[in-house]
This record gives C-alpha cells, sequence and structure tokens, in this order.
C-alpha cells in the first residue's frame, strides 16, 4: 500500500505535467480560445494553460509545506536529533541489527549540524522564491491582456507566441522549487528514520523513498529540458525574422532564413534531445528499483552507466551553455531583449546547477566511483586529508541536493526580478504577432552582407 501510494503521487505529477502541456498545445487553436471567450472573462482566463499551471503547482506547494510544517517542524521539533535517535533505535531493533550494524547505519544516516540547519530553512527560501516570481509572471500576463486589448485582439487572455515562450523559459524555477520540496520530504524520511514502522522491512521501505526521490526531482529536469526548448524556439524566432539580414520575398528566401535560425541554436536542440533521452532512462531505473525481480538489473545500470552518462551529459550541457551565450549576444537578441545574456543568466544557472551538482556531490560520496577516481588523484597530490574533510555519504549527498536547490531558485528568482526589466520596444518585440509575419514573409528584396555575417558568426 505503501508503494501504490508514494509512486501514484509520484505519476500523478507526471500525468499534470503532460496534460498541461496537452492543453497548452490544444490552447493554441484559435477555435478553442473564440470558445474559451464566449464563456466569459473569469472562464477564459481560469483556463489558460498557465493559469492551470499555477493552481496545480500552488496547491501541491501548499500541501507539501503543510507537511513539512506539521510533521517535520512542530511534531519533529525541527528534526530533533534525539527523536532522530530513537527513529534510528526503532529501526535497529525491529530489524535485529546487531551493535556493529545499528552504529553502521547510524553513521550512514547522520545529518551533519550544517546540513541540518541548511535543510530546514530550505523550505521556508523555496516558498519566497515562489510566491516572489508567481507575481513577476503574473505582470507579463497583465501586460499581454493590456496590450492586447489596446490592439482590439479577440483573445487578450491568450499570450503572445515569444511571451508565451518566456513565461515557460522564466517559470522553470516554480516546478524546481515544487519537487525539490517534495523531493526533501522523501529523504528526510530515510535519514530521520520517520518513515519507518513496526512490522515494516526498512530495506524496502528506504528504496521506495530513494527511489520516489529520484522521480520527482526527474520530473523537475524534464520540464527543464521543455523550458530549454522555448529559449530554442525564442532565438530561432527572433533570427529567423532578423532586422539585419534582408533577403528576397519568397518562400524559399523564408526556408533559407529558417534554416539558418535553427543551425544558430543547435548547440540548445541538441541539449533537449540527449537531455530528454536520459531523463527517461533515469526514470526507467529507478521506477524498476522498486520490483524485486528488477532491482537487481536496475542497480547493475545504475552502477555502470549512469555515472558514465553523466559525464557526457555534462559535456553536452557545457555546449548548451556556450551555445545560448552566444546567441544571446547577436544583434538580433540585444536589439529585442536588450542584455539578454542578463535575462537569461538565471535560466543558465538553474541548467548548470540541476545537471552538474550532482556530478559534483557524487565525486564527493564516499564509495562512489567517481569518488574513488578524484581520491586517487587527490593521494597523488599528497592532499586527500583536506579532500576527506569535505565528503558525503549518498544519503547526505541527496540532502544537500535538494536542499541546495531551493537556495539556489531563490537566487535565479532575484536575478529574474533585476535583469526582466523590460523597455517599451521590448515589449513590442515580445508582443509581436508571429503569425502576421509568417503570412508576410521576409521582408524586402535585398542582403545585408554584414547582418548577415553576424548571423553566421552566431
Amino acid at each position: 500500500a505503501a508503494w501504490l501510494g508514494a509512486m501514484d503521487e509520484s505519476l500523478l505529477g507526471w500525468i499534470f505535467l503532460m496534460g498541461i502541456l496537452f492543453w497548452r498545445g490544444l490552447s493554441k487553436c484559435s477555435c478553442v480560445q473564440r470558445c474559451l471567450s464566449a464563456c466569459g472573462p473569469v472562464m477564459a482566463v481560469s483556463l489558460q494553460w498557465y493559469s492551470l499551471s499555477f493552481l496545480g503547482l500552488l496547491l501541491l506547494l501548499a500541501r507539501t509545506f503543510f507537511d513539512i510544517t506539521l510533521f517535520d517542524y512542530i511534531l519533529f521539533h525541527f528534526l530533533d536529533p534525539v527523536k532522530v535517535d530513537g527513529n534510528i533505535g526503532k529501526i535497529c531493533q525491529g530489524e535485529g541489527l546487531s551493535e556493529a550494524a545499528c552504529q553502521s547505519l547510524r553513521d550512514e544516516l547522520k545529518i551533519p549540524p550544517w546540513l541540518h540547519k541548511l535543510s530546514l530553512v530550505g523550505p521556508v527560501c523555496g516558498v519566497i522564491a515562489f510566491l516572489v516570481l508567481s507575481y513577476r509572471l503574473f505582470l507579463f500576463v497583465k501586460l499581454n491582456h493590456q496590450m492586447k486589448v489596446e490592439r482590439g485582439d479577440a483573445n487578450p487572455w491568450q499570450l503572445a507566441e515569444r511571451l508565451d515562450w518566456v513565461v515557460i523559459i522564466l517559470g522553470m524555477p516554480l516546478v524546481f522549487i515544487v519537487m525539490a520540496m517534495r523531493s526533501l520530504i522523501r529523504i528526510w524520511a530515510v535519514m530521520t528514520g520517520s518513515g519507518y514502522h513496526p512490522g515494516m522491512d526498512w530495506d524496502q521501505r528506504m528504496r521506495l523513498e530513494k527511489a520516489t526521490y529520484a522521480i520527482d526531482l526527474e520530473l523537475a529536469v524534464t520540464f527543464q529540458f521543455y523550458a530549454v526548448l522555448m529559449f530554442g524556439f525564442l532565438a530561432t524566432s527572433i533570427l529567423e525574422y532578423s532586422d539585419h539580414v534582408t533577403v528576397a520575398a519568397g518562400e524559399d528566401s523564408r526556408k533559407y532564413m529558417r534554416l539558418l535560425a535553427y543551425n544558430a541554436v543547435q548547440g540548445v536542440y541538441a541539449f533537449v534531445v540527449v537531455g530528454v533521452l536520459r531523463a527517461l532512462f533515469d526514470f526507467g531505473v529507478s521506477y524498476m528499483q522498486e520490483f524485486p525481480d528488477f532491482r537487481d538489473k536496475a542497480e547493475m545500470l545504475e552502477d555502470k552507466l549512469i555515472a558514465k552518462v553523466g559525464v557526457v551529459f555534462t559535456f553536452v550541457t557545457l555546449l548548451c551553455m556556450l551555445n545560448m551565450f552566444l546567441i544571446s549576444r547577436v544583434a538580433d537578441m540585444k536589439a529585442k531583449l536588450g542584455n539578454a545574456n542578463l535575462k537569461f543568466l538565471g535560466t543558465r544557472l538553474l541548467l548548470l546547477i540541476a545537471q552538474i551538482q550532482p556530478q559534483v556531490l557524487q565525486g564527493l560520496t564516499v564509495g562512489s566511483s567517481l569518488y574513488l577516481s578524484i581520491r586517487e588523484h587527490a593521494a597523488k597530490l599528497h592532499i586527500e586529508e583536506y579532500f576527506d574533510r569535505w565528503t558525503f555519504t549518498q544519503n547526505q549527498a541527496k540532502l544537500a541536493h535538494a536542499s541546495l536547490l531551493n537556495y539556489e531558485c531563490l537566487l535565479v528568482v532575484f536575478a529574474t526580478i533585476v535583469f526582466w526589466r523590460l523597455q517599451d520596444d521590448q515589449k513590442q518585440a515580445l508582443m509581436v504577432d508571429l503569425g502576421a509575419l509568417r503570412a508576410g514573409g521576409v521582408a524586402n528584396a535585398r542582403e545585408t552582407s554584414e547582418g548577415y555575417q553576424r548571423l553566421l558568426d552566431a
């Protein structure tokens, strides 16, 4: 029953995400928007994909923070070490562990004082970041409505295409905050022993909590790939309708510009493709670990492949970040968005954190293959004594990652608030009707060699 409850909760999150993405695609149809508008302004805005997304994430955040406040802050007295020690004692007694085995379990589940404080404050930072970013995204929706009403648009609550992409890109931390807090609950249940009840198989319960922890974070990472894809669409759109490159009108010219624009962002698209494949692989491994018949095979795959895949994916991540950095310096991006590099600084930072931080922590996790390799090199340099001071157990590394994500999302939100102050011309660029641009084709019959070279240099 516990297995079904935990896994159903995680699968519900994946179903919700897929449902929102499906509804977003469906609601792009003008006929759907006309139906929503016919239901009145309240229903028209309430049934937009961004409203439903916010409502779902807000409810999950409220439920999660309520659980943390009630159980971990109040009833557990902020993870009181005395209560934690009592829980571990119950596990030792229930599992019939020897004194040595029980001490080994205590060492494995030990929460250092600094990590204890870090993890307790993390959810508060997450809630603050969620509320602040939600307000900033609301201002984008308000801007969209005002400008569409001014120009007499029939669907004022439907986001303009470019602004729609921006909202998804900047809204990425909302998903990370909620899922990081969910995963924090999972790893707390392991490290405090609160997930154990007499008569329960502790090893099975621990595997369940860790698998759910991984699946929760994998959902956030999967949404990150989708948000990066939206950045690719945004950059492609701006480059395709460049103000610095003008070619002859006609379908062939449009295809030519579109091809150049897509090639300029191919590092971003490569990251998305490889990332989705990796997410499916990680999800499959985590799910297989819950079945006794497949557990050994799943652990073998995790030990032999995931570490190697992680190194390769780290390279792809860095390549994507470089592509994002360079494309943001192109004149068209600057003209439409101002300092695009600063505007997407938070996005690139969270991209780096989500993909690289687990690898760094893995390198500091005692017993991991990456740790053994690093320590071997540290021994050659005679610095292994200093290296060993900053090591983690596997559970401590998971707790550190989930805790740090809340602080890091708060930092990303502050960067969003500071750098996303739009000038009037930038607002117009985000609100442009791409449908009209596509119908009108690429502009005039001349080519600016200087602008053409800038696009190639991107």
